[in-house]
C-alpha cells in the first residue's frame, strides 16, 4: 500500500521524473550501543548532484557541475558498436539550459577521439544520451562529457571505460537466485515497481536512482521475524556527493517522524575523507532501542551486481538482526525489544532523508516472513 493526500491506497507502478537536485544534509554520527534519542549531524556536506568537482566558471550566475557516468559503467562491456552512452544531468544555476559533449578514445588522456558529439540538448528525467555516431572497433574505450550553458563550460564528468566486443569487459553477472522460502513479495524493477516509486528511471538493468531525493516504498504486513533482499549495480568507492549514503530503510509512519521514529532501521553506504570508519553502516532501533554497527568494507567496483540480504528475529533469549553483502554476513545487531511497527515501510533510499546515492541500480526487490 502506498500513500497520497495523507491516505493509504493501492501502489500504482510509476516512474515520476524528478530533476537532478538533492539536500544538503550531513551523516549521522553513531550511537553507543543501546542508547536512544533522534538523529543528530556531525559532517559538512557538499552540493550533491554531480562528482566531488569544482564547478565551472560563473558568469551572469551561471554555474554548472559535472555530469555523473551512467551507463555503460566504467568496466563494462557492450554488444552494440555505436553503443548509446548516458550521463546523469549536471547540477547548474541560472536560467540557460545547458547543452552536453561526449568524447570516445581510445586513450585515457583522450590525446585523440575516436567519436565526438555535436552539442547535445539537455535530456529530460534527469540524464542525457547520446548514440554515438560512428562505428567503433573491437576493444577497450573511454568516454567523459562535459556541460555547457551558454559560454560557461563546466568540467569533464570522470573518466569511464568499456569494452565493445566479448574481452577484457567485466564477466555476465550470475542469474537472480530463486526467491527463498517464505517470501511475500517479489518485485524485479524492471520496467515498474509494486511499490510507490518516487523519482529514478528504470533501465535494463533495474531502477536507478537520479537524484538524491529518489525512492521506492513498500508497506508490507508487520514482520517481527523477516528478511529482505535486493541487488544493486553502479556502487562506487566514493559517493557522487558527502550527503548521499543511504541505501536502504524501514519505519513506522504511524510511529512519529522519521528522526525520531521507535521503530526505524537504516543501511547506509559511506566513504573515507570525510567519513569515518565504519563506512557501511547499520542503525536498528526496536522500540526505542537502539544500536548502532558497521563494517569497514569500501572496496567498490561499479560495474559488480551485489546482493544484500537483511535477516531480524528472535535469537536464543534475545533478537538479532543479520546484513549480509554476497552471502557473507558483515554486520551483525543484537537487540531486545521486539521490533514490531504498527505500519511497516520499507523503502530503497529513504523519502525522508533525502540522502540516495545518485547513479545505484536497484534490482531484484524481495520481503519474505
Amino acid at each position: 500500500m502506498g500513500q497520497a493526500d495523507g491516505k493509504r491506497v493501492p501502489i500504482v507502478a510509476a516512474a515520476l521524473a524528478l530533476a537532478f537536485s538533492g539536500s544538503c544534509r550531513v551523516d549521522e554520527p553513531l550511537l553507543p550501543t543501546g542508547s536512544t534519542g533522534s538523529d543528530s549531524s556531525s559532517n559538512p556536506g557538499t552540493t550533491p548532484g554531480a562528482n566531488p568537482t569544482t564547478p565551472g566558471n560563473t558568469t551572469d550566475n551561471q554555474q554548472i557541475t559535472a555530469p555523473i557516468i551512467a551507463d555503460p559503467l566504467s568496466g563494462s562491456t557492450v554488444s552494440e558498436t555505436q553503443p548509446t552512452l548516458t550521463v546523469l544531468n549536471a547540477a547548474r544555476s541560472g536560467s540557460t539550459a545547458p547543452t552536453y559533449l561526449f568524447q570516445v578514445s581510445t586513450e585515457s588522456s583522450f590525446t585523440s577521439l575516436v567519436a565526438q558529439s555535436p552539442q547535445v540538448s539537455e535530456g529530460t528525467g534527469g540524464s542525457t544520451a547520446w548514440r554515438v555516431e560512428r562505428t567503433l572497433s573491437a576493444g577497450r574505450h573511454f568516454w567523459r562529457v562535459r556541460a555547457r550553458a551558454g559560454t560557461v563550460e563546466g568540467p569533464f564528468s570522470a573518466t569511464a571505460d568499456f569494452t565493445v566486443g566479448s574481452t577484457g569487459g567485466a564477466p555476465t553477472p550470475p542469474p537472480a537466485p530463486p526467491p527463498s522460502s517464505g517470501t511475500i513479495l517479489s518485485d524485479p524493477l524492471a520496467g515498474g515497481s509494486l511499490g510507490e516509486v518516487s523519482g529514478g528511471q528504470f533501465t535494463s538493468g533495474g531502477w536507478q536512482v537520479t537524484s538524491s531525493a529518489d525512492y521506492i516504498r513498500y508497506e508490507v504486513p508487520t514482520l517481527s521475524s523477516g528478511w529482505v533482499e535486493f541487488e544493486t549495480t553502479g556502487l562506487r568507492p566514493s559517493n557522487p556527493s558527502h550527503d548521499q549514503f543511504m541505501l536502504f530503510g524501514m519505519w513506522d509512519p504511524s510511529a512519529g517522524d522519521y528522526r525520531a521514529n521507535r521503530f526505524r532501521v537504516h543501511l547506509q553506504k559511506l566513504h573515507p575523507n570525510p567519513h569515518n570508519p565504519p563506512y557501511l553502516r547499520a542503525r536498528w532501533i526496536a522500540n526505542g532501542e537502539q544500536h548502532d554497527e558497521g563494517s569497514d568494507f569500501f572496496a567498490w567496483e561499479p560495474s559488480r551486481r551485489y546482493r544484500w540480504r537483511i535477516e531480524w528475529g528472535p535469537s536464543g533469549e534475545a533478537n538479532q538482526a543479520k546484513f549480509f553483502l554476497d552471502g557473507q554476513q558483515v554486520i551483525t545487531v543484537n537487540y531486545n525489544r521486539t521490533y514490531a511497527p504498527e505500519v511497516h515501510f520499507i523503502e530503497l533510499g529513504v523519502a525522508e532523508r533525502g540522502e540516495s546515492i545518485v547513479g545505484v541500480r536497484y534490482s531484484n526487490f524481495r520481503v519474505g516472513r
